[in-house]
């Protein structure tokens, strides 16, 4: 009987060992043990500014949390819908914590969408995405 019992406790004992000494992962999300990037973009992420006139607009990104090794932005702009045309992409490789881009060859007349990416230099599953929508008078 005293066996049966030593065997059971050596049992649950090592149940728990095991499960307590689990790699843990950060949050569900592979970032490469890198801190999650944060970034605040001026038109804000998710908004539908008015249409206003001219073809060139303007787009700040702001990293807050960048990683230390650095990261690359990539803009793109397209028109909505189900044959979106891309008329405007552009990469810079060495972000900084405040980057300006002009959106330039905005159709007239027709919903666009900028998609921003922010990506690790040396984790690219440490991405940070964003739109927001516009369009020219």
């Amino acid at each position: 009987m005293k066996k049966i019992i030593l065997f059971g406790l050596a049992s649950v004992l090592a149940l728990t060992v095991t499960v307590g000494c689990k790699k843990k992962k950060d949050g569900g999300n592979d970032r490469c043990g890198e801190s999650e990037i944060k970034v605040i973009t001026i038109p804000a992420n998710g908004t539908i500014d008015p249409p206003a006139p001219g073809t060139s607009f303007p787009l700040v990104v702001n990293i807050e949390a960048m990683p230390g090794t650095g990261a690359s932005i990539t803009v793109t702009a397209r028109t909505e819908g189900g044959s979106s045309t891309t008329y405007f992409t552009t990469t810079l490789e060495n972000a900084l914590s405040s980057n300006n881009f002009t959106i330039t060859n905005t159709p007239a007349g027709t919903s666009c969408v900028v998609d921003v990416t922010v990506t690790s230099k040396t984790c690219n599953t440490n991405q940070w995405k964003g739109s927001y929508r516009y369009s020219a008078k």
